[in-house]
Protein backbone atom coordinates (compact mmCIF):
# COMPACT_ATOMS: atom_id res chain seq x y z
CA UNK A 1 0.00 0.00 0.00
CA UNK A 2 1.49 3.05 -0.83
CA UNK A 3 -1.59 5.29 -0.04
CA UNK A 4 -4.71 5.52 2.03
CA UNK A 5 -7.33 7.88 1.50
CA UNK A 6 -11.21 7.96 2.40
CA UNK A 7 -13.68 10.77 1.72
CA UNK A 8 -16.42 12.42 3.58
CA UNK A 9 -19.23 14.77 1.80
CA UNK A 10 -20.54 18.13 3.62
CA UNK A 11 -22.00 20.46 2.23
CA UNK A 12 -22.17 18.77 -0.89
CA UNK A 13 -17.57 19.59 -1.19
CA UNK A 14 -15.67 16.59 -0.87
CA UNK A 15 -13.22 16.51 1.87
CA UNK A 16 -10.20 14.09 1.37
CA UNK A 17 -7.83 12.86 3.86
CA UNK A 18 -4.34 10.97 2.64
CA UNK A 19 -1.86 9.40 4.08
CA UNK A 20 1.17 9.61 1.84
CA UNK A 21 3.54 6.58 2.90
CA UNK A 22 2.61 3.97 5.72
CA UNK A 23 5.92 4.37 7.08
CA UNK A 24 4.99 8.38 7.84
CA UNK A 25 2.65 6.90 10.62
CA UNK A 26 2.38 4.37 13.45
CA UNK A 27 -0.24 2.25 13.96
CA UNK A 28 -2.21 1.83 16.94
CA UNK A 29 -3.86 -0.96 18.29
CA UNK A 30 -7.87 -0.26 18.21
CA UNK A 31 -11.40 -1.96 19.05
CA UNK A 32 -14.54 -0.84 18.11
CA UNK A 33 -16.06 1.58 20.27
CA UNK A 34 -19.39 2.29 18.93
CA UNK A 35 -22.50 0.24 17.79
CA UNK A 36 -24.61 1.76 14.77
CA UNK A 37 -27.50 -0.66 15.39
CA UNK A 38 -28.52 -4.18 16.43
CA UNK A 39 -31.34 -5.73 14.34
CA UNK A 40 -31.61 -9.02 16.40
CA UNK A 41 -32.52 -12.66 14.62
CA UNK A 42 -34.53 -15.38 16.43
CA UNK A 43 -33.64 -17.59 19.00
CA UNK A 44 -30.82 -16.83 21.64
CA UNK A 45 -30.72 -13.53 22.99
CA UNK A 46 -28.05 -13.66 25.21
CA UNK A 47 -25.94 -10.32 26.15
CA UNK A 48 -28.39 -8.19 24.38
CA UNK A 49 -30.20 -6.90 27.69
CA UNK A 50 -29.22 -3.17 28.76
CA UNK A 51 -26.99 -4.31 31.74
CA UNK A 52 -24.88 -5.73 29.19
CA UNK A 53 -25.45 -4.44 25.77
CA UNK A 54 -23.37 -2.75 24.21
CA UNK A 55 -20.10 -2.75 26.39
CA UNK A 56 -19.92 -6.70 26.45
CA UNK A 57 -18.62 -6.80 22.76
CA UNK A 58 -16.75 -3.00 22.57
CA UNK A 59 -12.91 -3.38 23.55
CA UNK A 60 -10.75 -6.73 23.95
CA UNK A 61 -11.62 -9.96 23.54
CA UNK A 62 -12.61 -12.48 26.72
CA UNK A 63 -9.31 -13.65 27.62
CA UNK A 64 -10.84 -16.82 29.44
CA UNK A 65 -11.84 -17.76 25.80
CA UNK A 66 -9.41 -20.47 24.05
CA UNK A 67 -10.04 -22.93 21.54
CA UNK A 68 -11.55 -25.52 23.49
CA UNK A 69 -13.14 -23.33 26.03
CA UNK A 70 -15.58 -20.40 24.57
CA UNK A 71 -16.97 -17.30 26.27
CA UNK A 72 -20.48 -17.53 27.08
CA UNK A 73 -20.18 -14.98 29.73
CA UNK A 74 -22.98 -12.49 28.66
CA UNK A 75 -20.78 -9.81 30.09
CA UNK A 76 -18.45 -10.25 27.71
CA UNK A 77 -20.22 -11.85 24.68
CA UNK A 78 -23.73 -11.20 22.54
CA UNK A 79 -25.21 -13.33 20.40
CA UNK A 80 -27.44 -11.72 17.63
CA UNK A 81 -29.59 -14.37 16.69
CA UNK A 82 -30.29 -16.33 13.80
CA UNK A 83 -30.09 -14.00 10.79
CA UNK A 84 -29.70 -11.17 13.10
CA UNK A 85 -27.28 -8.22 12.04
CA UNK A 86 -25.09 -5.48 13.91
CA UNK A 87 -22.90 -2.98 12.77
CA UNK A 88 -20.19 -1.30 14.63
CA UNK A 89 -17.34 1.04 14.43
CA UNK A 90 -14.79 3.31 15.63
CA UNK A 91 -15.69 6.92 16.58
CA UNK A 92 -11.56 8.07 17.05
CA UNK A 93 -10.10 6.27 14.16
CA UNK A 94 -10.71 4.11 10.75
CA UNK A 95 -8.50 1.46 9.47
CA UNK A 96 -6.01 1.58 6.61
CA UNK A 97 -5.17 -1.33 4.43
CA UNK A 98 -1.44 -2.26 6.53
CA UNK A 99 0.69 -5.42 5.73
CA UNK A 100 -2.05 -8.38 6.60
CA UNK A 101 -4.94 -8.88 8.19
CA UNK A 102 -5.82 -5.12 9.27
CA UNK A 103 -8.85 -6.94 11.59
CA UNK A 104 -10.33 -9.41 13.46
CA UNK A 105 -13.71 -10.87 14.95
CA UNK A 106 -14.12 -12.97 17.45
CA UNK A 107 -16.91 -15.10 17.67
CA UNK A 108 -17.13 -18.03 20.77
CA UNK A 109 -16.76 -20.75 17.72
CA UNK A 110 -14.49 -23.82 19.68
CA UNK A 111 -13.05 -27.44 19.15
CA UNK A 112 -15.16 -30.42 19.82
CA UNK A 113 -14.93 -34.30 19.71
CA UNK A 114 -11.61 -33.80 18.81
CA UNK A 115 -11.50 -32.37 15.37
CA UNK A 116 -14.90 -30.52 15.25
CA UNK A 117 -15.40 -26.79 15.31
CA UNK A 118 -19.08 -25.33 16.53
CA UNK A 119 -19.17 -22.68 13.74
CA UNK A 120 -22.07 -19.99 13.22
CA UNK A 121 -21.05 -18.18 10.30
CA UNK A 122 -21.72 -14.43 9.65
CA UNK A 123 -20.75 -12.66 5.93
CA UNK A 124 -18.41 -9.48 7.46
CA UNK A 125 -19.11 -6.06 5.04
CA UNK A 126 -17.00 -2.90 5.69
CA UNK A 127 -17.57 0.63 5.13
CA UNK A 128 -16.12 4.11 5.10
CA UNK A 129 -19.50 6.33 5.71
CA UNK A 130 -21.75 3.50 6.83
CA UNK A 131 -23.90 4.05 3.49
CA UNK A 132 -22.10 2.19 0.73
CA UNK A 133 -20.73 -1.40 1.67
CA UNK A 134 -18.19 -3.94 0.80
CA UNK A 135 -18.78 -7.51 1.47
CA UNK A 136 -15.83 -10.05 1.63
CA UNK A 137 -16.65 -12.71 -0.58
CA UNK A 138 -17.18 -16.10 1.53
CA UNK A 139 -17.96 -20.08 0.43
CA UNK A 140 -20.89 -20.71 2.01
CA UNK A 141 -20.15 -24.58 1.84
CA UNK A 142 -16.54 -24.44 3.80
CA UNK A 143 -17.33 -21.22 5.14
CA UNK A 144 -14.13 -20.01 3.74
CA UNK A 145 -14.12 -15.83 4.40
CA UNK A 146 -17.52 -15.79 7.06
CA UNK A 147 -16.78 -15.06 10.65
CA UNK A 148 -17.62 -17.18 13.47
CA UNK A 149 -15.82 -19.95 12.45
CA UNK A 150 -12.25 -19.78 13.66
CA UNK A 151 -11.56 -20.39 17.83
CA UNK A 152 -10.01 -17.86 19.77
CA UNK A 153 -6.21 -19.22 20.78
CA UNK A 154 -6.24 -16.31 24.18
CA UNK A 155 -2.71 -15.24 23.18
CA UNK A 156 -1.87 -11.41 21.76
CA UNK A 157 -5.10 -10.60 19.69
CA UNK A 158 -3.85 -8.30 17.80
CA UNK A 159 -1.39 -10.79 16.29
CA UNK A 160 -3.76 -12.49 13.89
CA UNK A 161 -1.04 -15.21 13.39
CA UNK A 162 -1.54 -16.27 16.41
CA UNK A 163 -5.12 -14.48 18.46
CA UNK A 164 -7.36 -17.00 16.14
CA UNK A 165 -10.50 -15.73 15.52
CA UNK A 166 -10.92 -14.99 11.98
CA UNK A 167 -9.00 -12.22 10.13
CA UNK A 168 -9.46 -9.96 7.24
CA UNK A 169 -7.50 -8.17 4.95
CA UNK A 170 -9.01 -5.04 3.22
CA UNK A 171 -6.78 -5.83 -0.13
CA UNK A 172 -8.99 -8.08 -0.48
CA UNK A 173 -11.72 -6.14 -1.49
CA UNK A 174 -10.21 -2.90 -2.91
CA UNK A 175 -10.92 -0.39 0.06
CA UNK A 176 -7.75 1.68 1.33
CA UNK A 177 -9.75 2.67 5.04
CA UNK A 178 -13.15 1.98 6.27
CA UNK A 179 -14.67 2.98 10.11
CA UNK A 180 -17.80 0.49 9.81
CA UNK A 181 -17.78 -3.14 10.02
CA UNK A 182 -21.18 -5.35 9.16
CA UNK A 183 -21.86 -8.78 10.51
CA UNK A 184 -24.98 -10.90 9.13
CA UNK A 185 -25.38 -13.87 10.66
CA UNK A 186 -25.81 -17.22 7.97
CA UNK A 187 -26.13 -19.86 10.70
CA UNK A 188 -29.29 -21.05 8.83
CA UNK A 189 -27.44 -22.27 6.05
CA UNK A 190 -25.51 -24.92 8.21
CA UNK A 191 -28.39 -25.33 10.70
CA UNK A 192 -30.82 -25.83 7.62
CA UNK A 193 -28.85 -28.59 5.82
CA UNK A 194 -27.95 -31.78 7.50
CA UNK A 195 -25.13 -32.62 5.53
CA UNK A 196 -23.10 -29.55 5.83
CA UNK A 197 -19.49 -30.30 7.18
CA UNK A 198 -20.31 -28.12 10.11
CA UNK A 199 -24.01 -28.86 10.75
CA UNK A 200 -24.84 -29.42 14.38
CA UNK A 201 -28.58 -29.02 15.65
CA UNK A 202 -27.73 -26.99 18.59
CA UNK A 203 -26.54 -23.76 16.27
CA UNK A 204 -27.96 -20.75 17.41
CA UNK A 205 -26.47 -17.65 15.74
CA UNK A 206 -23.46 -15.62 15.83
CA UNK A 207 -22.25 -14.83 19.14
CA UNK A 208 -20.07 -11.53 18.94
CA UNK A 209 -17.39 -11.25 21.49
CA UNK A 210 -14.87 -8.13 20.29
CA UNK A 211 -13.30 -6.91 16.96
CA UNK A 212 -9.68 -5.47 17.08
CA UNK A 213 -7.34 -4.12 14.55
CA UNK A 214 -3.76 -3.03 14.63
CA UNK A 215 -3.75 -0.67 11.43
CA UNK A 216 -5.56 1.96 13.40
CA UNK A 217 -5.14 5.71 12.55
CA UNK A 218 -6.50 8.82 14.49
CA UNK A 219 -9.16 10.42 12.63
CA UNK A 220 -12.38 11.20 14.34
CA UNK A 221 -15.88 11.44 13.23
CA UNK A 222 -17.68 14.16 11.69
CA UNK A 223 -21.14 15.35 11.03
CA UNK A 224 -22.47 15.21 7.93
CA UNK A 225 -24.86 15.08 5.32
CA UNK A 226 -24.96 12.96 2.03
CA UNK A 227 -27.20 12.67 -0.95
CA UNK A 228 -27.78 9.80 -2.82
CA UNK A 229 -27.07 10.88 -6.92
CA UNK A 230 -29.93 10.79 -8.49
CA UNK A 231 -32.19 10.34 -5.55
CA UNK A 232 -34.43 12.09 -3.26
CA UNK A 233 -32.83 9.77 -0.21
CA UNK A 234 -30.50 12.21 2.26
CA UNK A 235 -28.37 10.25 4.87
CA UNK A 236 -27.69 12.23 8.15
CA UNK A 237 -24.96 11.15 9.88
CA UNK A 238 -25.06 12.41 13.78
CA UNK A 239 -22.08 11.92 15.74
CA UNK A 240 -22.44 12.04 19.81
CA UNK A 241 -24.86 14.87 20.15
CA UNK A 242 -28.13 15.27 19.26
CA UNK A 243 -28.10 16.98 16.00
CA UNK A 244 -31.49 19.64 14.37
CA UNK A 245 -32.08 18.52 10.69
CA UNK A 246 -34.49 21.07 8.87
CA UNK A 247 -36.13 21.45 5.47
CA UNK A 248 -36.30 24.17 3.53
CA UNK A 249 -37.46 25.75 0.01
CA UNK A 250 -35.53 27.78 -1.86
CA UNK A 251 -37.31 31.05 -0.33
CA UNK A 252 -35.49 30.14 3.04
CA UNK A 253 -38.99 29.01 4.34
CA UNK A 254 -38.78 26.60 6.94
CA UNK A 255 -41.14 23.16 5.52
CA UNK A 256 -39.90 20.71 8.66
CA UNK A 257 -37.62 20.49 11.46
CA UNK A 258 -36.41 17.58 13.59
CA UNK A 259 -34.02 16.58 16.47
CA UNK A 260 -32.24 13.61 15.46
CA UNK A 261 -29.90 11.39 17.82
CA UNK A 262 -26.92 9.84 17.48
CA UNK A 263 -26.62 7.74 14.75
CA UNK A 264 -27.23 7.55 10.79
CA UNK A 265 -30.34 8.58 9.93
CA UNK A 266 -32.41 8.00 6.29
CA UNK A 267 -34.82 10.90 5.40
CA UNK A 268 -37.35 10.43 1.84
CA UNK A 269 -37.84 14.11 0.69
CA UNK A 270 -39.64 12.89 -2.19
CA UNK A 271 -43.17 13.78 -0.29
CA UNK A 272 -42.27 17.18 -0.09
CA UNK A 273 -43.86 19.37 -3.57
CA UNK A 274 -41.25 21.24 -4.26
CA UNK A 275 -38.76 20.52 -7.24
CA UNK A 276 -35.42 22.21 -4.92
CA UNK A 277 -35.09 21.54 -1.02
CA UNK A 278 -32.42 22.47 1.03
CA UNK A 279 -31.52 20.51 3.89
CA UNK A 280 -29.48 21.53 7.07
CA UNK A 281 -28.00 19.68 9.95
CA UNK A 282 -26.87 21.79 12.89
CA UNK A 283 -25.00 20.70 15.94
CA UNK A 284 -23.62 23.21 18.83
CA UNK A 285 -20.45 23.54 16.64
CA UNK A 286 -21.51 23.32 12.84
CA UNK A 287 -23.98 23.51 10.28
CA UNK A 288 -24.09 21.49 7.27
CA UNK A 289 -26.85 22.03 3.97
CA UNK A 290 -26.94 20.01 1.00
CA UNK A 291 -29.33 20.42 -2.39
CA UNK A 292 -32.32 18.13 -3.26
CA UNK A 293 -33.66 18.21 -6.31
CA UNK A 294 -36.76 16.16 -7.44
Amino acid sequence: MITTQFIRLTCGIAITFCVAFAHAFAWENITTDTVLYLHAGRGQNSGQGPAFFPVNILGMPDPRASDTTPTTDPRSVCSIGLGGTIVLGFTEHVIVDGPGADFTVFENAFKYSSSRIYAEPAIVSVSSDGIMWKEFPFNAQTLDGCAGVTPTSGQDPFDASQSGGDAFDLVDIGADSIRWIKIVDITDSVLLNTSHPYYDPTLTGFDLDAIVSAHGISAPILPSLFVQPKSTTVEAHVVSEIALFNVYDLQGRLLSTETLPPGIHTREMSGYVNACLLVSLFTQNTHYTAKVLQ
